[in-house]
């Protein structure tokens, strides 16, 4: 098997069974022993579980990034829909980054830098989308109450993952658990919203809650 062929096999494999089990579960040997190389192969490649977790984050990061630039042509109520979705979905497959946070956070101290990062680009992209629907007039919301909704919001896109575990295990493998989130942060901005607008935001939320 060819050196990159090898490196892409550990990542995957490292990715499946840290969102199975989370990533504090899992030793760089049960992962060897998953992708059928032997542990002298896996440590040519990574020298312990945090370089493979920090190179997971990495590729998060390349995938959700272009989600958090300045939207384009569509309207305000597609663009935020549209974000949140791919923004979910993203999170999902990357989940146990988010399910043991706290763990990671405290461990490896280039992701927590990365970390930091990434949620103060959130911060600013979910600013950036309220103020596209307050121009569109879509909302009415003053300045206060801007900042406890995006605050809101990026503390429920941060912690779903870790609530769904608690709440809801099952829901991470099936889906619902995602799909709840994502109505939830929905349902955030909903007071806020003029009609349709709102109306919009409330058939959404119930699609995403529907079997």
């Amino acid at each position: 098997m060819a050196r990159r062929d090898t490196h892409e096999l550990i990542l995957t494999t490292s990715l499946a069974l840290f969102n199975a089990r989370g990533e504090p579960n899992v030793s760089t040997n049960e992962i060897a022993l998953e992708a059928e190389i032997s542990p002298g192969n896996l440590y040519y490649h990574f020298h312990n579980r945090d370089e493979i977790a920090l190179e997971l984050f990495k590729r998060y990061l390349l995938e959700v990034s272009p989600l958090l630039e300045p939207g384009g042509e569509a309207p305000a109520l597609e663009d935020i829909t549209l974000r949140l979705h791919l923004l979910f979905e993203t999170m999902g497959r990357y989940r146990f980054i988010y399910r043991d946070l706290a763990d990671l956070y405290a461990r490896v101290e280039n992701l927590r830098q990365a970390m930091n990062g990434l949620l103060g680009r959130k911060e600013a992209a979910l600013h950036r989308l309220v103020g596209r629907l307050r121009d569109e007039e879509l909302m009415v919301i003053a300045s206060g109450d801007e900042e406890a909704l995006v605050a809101n919001a990026l503390v429920q896109m941060t912690f779903w993952i870790a609530y769904a575990q608690v709440r809801d295990a099952k829901g991470l493998e099936d889906g619902t658990a995602l799909t709840a989130a994502a109505a939830r942060v929905l349902h955030l901005f909903i007071p806020y919203l003029a009609e349709p607008a709102a109306d919009g935001f409330r058939r959404l939320a119930r699609a995403y809650m529907e079997p």
